[in-house]
Formats: C-alpha cells, sequence, structure tokens
C-alpha cells in the first residue's frame, strides 16, 4: 500500500478515491468531479496539503480530507471525508490515513481535531472512539418541500425586509460567538457559497433578524434579535426569501444544542430521520 499527500497527485484520483470509498455509503455520495472540487476543495474548507490518499497498484483505495480553520475558538482541524474502498477495509488501510492525517495537524500546530458522523455507523463510531475522539453534539436534519403551500407570511406592520450583504450576518454571528454552530453553517463556509444570500428585516431602522440561505434553499443562518421572537419575523423572512429566489424546497441542519425544533414543526418541516454526530479531539 502506497500512501501520498494529495498535493503530489491529481484531482481525479482523489474523486475516484472519493467514490470508491462511498461507493456503499447510507447517502449517495455520486458527485461529478468539478462539483467535487467545488464542494470539497470550496465551502467544506479541505486543502490537498492536509488530505492523503491510499493506493494499491496504481489504484485509489483510501482517501482522508482535510481542513483547519479557526473553529470553536481552536485552530481546528477537520476531518471533512474518510473512506476506504469496501474490499480493502480492515486492513488498517483507514488507520494508517488517519495517522498521517492527525500527524500533519499536530505539525501545523492545530489544537483540536473535529468530524462528523452519521450516528447509526457504529463501526465508524468505534473506529474514531479507538482513536480518542468523543462525542459533542449531535446534528439534526430539517426539510420543507413546499409542495403544500408556501410558509406564511405574518405581514407585521413596518417590517421592511430586504437582501443584503453577508456582512450583516457576519456581525451578527460575531455577536453571539460563543454560541456553537456547526463546521457546515459557519461563516467561513457560507462565504464561500456563491450561491447564498442574505436578507434582514427592519422595522425603521431597528435591525430585527437575518436569514442566511443558498440558491438550493438550503439554511445556513436564522437568527431573530431576542425581544423579537414569535412576533413572525423569522418566518416572514424565510417567505421573503423563498418568493425572491423561487425556491421549491429549504432544509436546514443544526447541532442540538440550538433549539429551533418548534420553530420549523411549526412552518411546516419535517424532522428527516437522517443524524450525525460531531466528534471531537484535543491534541
Amino acid at each position: 500500500m502506497d500512501y501520498k499527500n494529495c498535493s503530489e497527485v491529481e484531482q481525479s484520483y482523489i474523486h475516484q478515491a472519493f467514490l470508491n470509498g462511498f461507493s456503499d455509503y447510507s447517502v449517495p455520495m455520486n458527485i461529478p468531479l468539478d462539483l467535487f472540487v467545488k464542494r470539497f476543495f470550496g465551502p467544506e474548507g479541505n486543502s490537498v496539503e492536509n488530505s492523503f490518499i491510499a493506493f494499491q497498484d496504481d489504484e485509489p483505495v483510501g482517501l482522508v480530507l482535510g481542513g483547519i480553520r479557526e473553529f470553536d475558538g481552536y485552530k481546528n482541524l477537520r476531518c471533512g471525508a474518510l473512506c476506504v474502498t469496501p474490499e480493502y477495509r480492515g486492513a488498517d488501510v483507514g488507520k494508517e490515513l488517519f495517522r498521517l492525517f492527525a500527524e500533519q495537524g499536530i505539525s501545523q500546530s492545530c489544537e483540536r481535531i473535529s468530524l462528523e458522523v452519521i450516528s447509526d455507523n457504529i463501526r465508524a463510531i468505534c473506529f474514531y472512539e479507538k482513536q480518542g475522539f468523543i462525542k459533542n453534539n449531535k446534528l439534526i436534519y430539517f426539510s420543507h418541500s413546499l409542495a403544500g403551500g408556501q410558509i406564511k407570511d405574518y405581514s407585521i406592520d413596518g417590517l421592511l425586509m430586504n437582501e443584503v450583504n453577508l456582512s450583516i450576518a457576519v456581525k451578527v454571528r460575531e455577536s453571539i460567538s460563543t454560541t456553537h454552530i456547526n463546521w457546515q453553517n459557519e461563516v467561513d463556509y457560507f462565504q464561500l457559497d456563491s450561491t447564498a444570500h442574505c436578507f434582514a428585516a427592519y422595522a425603521g431602522e431597528r435591525f430585527l433578524g437575518t436569514l442566511v440561505l443558498n440558491e438550493e434553499g438550503k439554511i445556513y443562518f436564522l437568527y431573530t434579535e431576542e425581544g423579537e421572537r414569535q412576533k413572525g419575523v423569522a418566518s416572514s423572512l424565510l417567505s421573503y426569501a423563498i418568493s425572491k429566489l423561487d425556491l421549491q424546497k429549504l432544509n436546514i441542519n443544526m447541532p442540538d444544542n440550538i433549539d429551533m425544533t418548534e420553530f420549523l414543526h411549526k412552518t411546516g418541516f419535517t424532522k428527516e430521520k437522517i443524524e450525525q454526530f460531531e466528534m471531537i479531539k484535543v491534541i
């Protein structure tokens, strides 16, 4: 088995290792090369320098993707993917890839490693626990098809909504910096999504709330000022964005330390069966 840093190989090999390793995954991961590169080496925050690939007789059979960002107050190395072709599992390929990945983080003075794993993937969870990881938050998922009608706009007197610069949401996020938000909803992520839009609600010049979502209906950030909650501001922002972007569906995920479940159910969202654990290891 030959292991290489991904900076030493062509993107097509990285992509093929990804497809091979996730060929039997519970969530379909068959993504073309251009979209794979755009997503996994774009908003996902991975870099080839922090990623490693395994070859058997010139065939890519294993892959670990990694990226470094400031996250939760740590210089954090995130595992963006770890996969091994099914017939090579149990041969310590994943273990060696992960060792190289972790050593890279240590060499870059990272303070913590994080990752997400599907909650019923017992084999993967056991592997990570053996590497010293502990479960942190659970990620929960909701969706809204919008087929049954639009989200109610409460037509609040004096409410003004506009599309604004993403910097509005960034400023709000900075004001609640101690609140944990998962990697894929954080500022660093949505700022790299070229299809992300930000909307804000005002009463006169008074800021009430903001929403960030992309053109596929993925909600990154939804916030209403504390004194303005349960008044229809968040629903009105969603309704406005649906109209402006002509959205056919919405989806949102969040760590379970953020309790929006009641609001989402009332707004017509359905909880998905899939859940993930965020796992962390301080190094």
